[in-house]
């Protein structure tokens, strides 16, 4: 019935992704704790992971093209990989801190400008009976206020952010060493399963691991790949539109575009944010911009790049992004995609191994009936 009726099949899994969803916030405080310990290893496993197939593709070039050592040719890519960072930190950061530190400045003015717009919005007569005036005073929102609220959430919170800095920092020594170990023994992994576990592999297990590795490490470079192009062309194009925040509106495209689907609208709310009310017109300029890159890549770069890897329907990609980021958070939106996909094509493969089952015992019983027949 599933296979005949996509309805049903795509309502049937959207269904289920939400009982499990529903399930995992039942027994939030149940798993709180274990969450928190997975979690500190969890995101140094997936970012060393994720540098991992990033990286491998030039480990291997060296290595097989070039007749490099493997040691060696992991010692040349970590180093170009550090050394790409080291520029990034040396020339790239102190730009962005300093558009960073100017946009943070101009919210007070884009605040006043928002207050003006609302201003001139009430004395509208379409808008004169909403009373919207009366209504922003009701609420008692000023921009003082605003800050002093915030100042009071992270006054109140400094336990929770000294455990994210700590959580950072363990992130960041984490995630090499992971990187490392990766680079040295990943590509001995499916090896030594096929000498071991799968050494009569008479499911074929070892095909599948090998299909999904390609997948995954297609995926990750493809759209490591394709982000630094939209980075780049964003930086370009704002660039030459004038936007002062160019770096900071680029780096935040580039970053947004690794979430599948909506990632390149998301990517576009700070610039049209910031300069919705102080340049309505640059604004504009740079939306219709992007617009075009988005339409560019969408139809040309992304498919040439990635392909159609990940094969997912778009319902159960909004499904699956909203579910991931109320648990993990823009790292969960991020890899969504990929692990439902892994773990479609393993129930996949186990539903293929079952039906195989059914149809053998179905023919070992039809060659019996026929003996018994005779």
């Amino acid at each position: 019935m599933f296979h005949k009726s996509k309805l049903m099949f795509w309502t049937s899994e959207v269904l289920l992704l939400t009982i499990i969803f529903f399930i995992w916030r039942q027994m939030g405080d149940m798993i709180t704790p274990i969450v928190s310990v997975v979690n500190t290893i969890l995101i140094p496993f997936l970012v060393g992971g994720f540098l991992y197939y990033i990286t491998n593709p030039l480990v291997k070039f060296l290595q097989e093209k070039l007749k490099i050592n493997r040691m060696i040719g992991i010692l040349i890519t970590l180093s170009l990989l550090f050394g790409l960072i080291a520029l990034g930190v040396i020339y790239l950061l102190p730009i962005l801190i300093n558009q960073l530190s100017s946009l943070i400045n101009s919210t007070q003015g884009l605040y006043w400008e928002i207050q003006s717009f609302v201003n001139q919005l009430s004395k509208n007569p379409l808008f004169r009976n909403l009373n919207i005036q009366s209504t922003i005073q009701q609420l008692n929102l000023s921009y003082v206020d605003i800050l002093q609220n915030i100042l009071n959430s992270v006054t109140n919170s400094l336990g929770s952010v000294l455990s994210a800095v700590v959580n950072t920092l363990m992130i960041l020594i984490m995630t090499p060493i992971f990187l490392v170990y990766f680079l040295m023994d990943g590509h001995k992994l499916l090896p030594m399963l096929e000498r071991t576990v799968l050494k009569r592999d008479k499911l074929n297990i070892s095909s599948l691991l090998t299909n999904l590795n390609a997948t995954v490490a297609r995926y990750i470079s493809g759209i490591s790949i394709d982000a630094l192009i939209i980075g780049a062309l964003a930086y370009i194009g704002y660039s030459v539109i004038g936007l002062k925040y160019a770096l900071v509106f680029a780096i935040f495209s580039s970053l947004a575009n690794l979430i599948p689907y909506v990632g390149p609208s998301i990517g576009l709310i700070p610039m049209v944010i910031t300069y919705a009310f102080t340049d309505p017109q640059k604004m504009v300029a740079a939306l219709i911009y992007m617009l075009i890159i988005q339409q560019v890549d969408g139809n040309i770069l992304y498919p040439r790049i990635v392909g159609g890897v990940m094969k997912v329907h778009p319902i159960t990609i909004m499904v699956l992004l909203l579910l991931s980021s109320n648990i993990y958070g823009v790292l969960g939106m991020i890899v969504a995609i990929p692990t439902y996909s892994i773990l479609k094509e393993i129930a996949k493969f186990l539903a293929n191994l079952y039906d195989n089952h059914k149809e053998a015992q179905q023919q070992k019983k039809n060659e019996e009936f026929g003996i018994i027949n005779k």
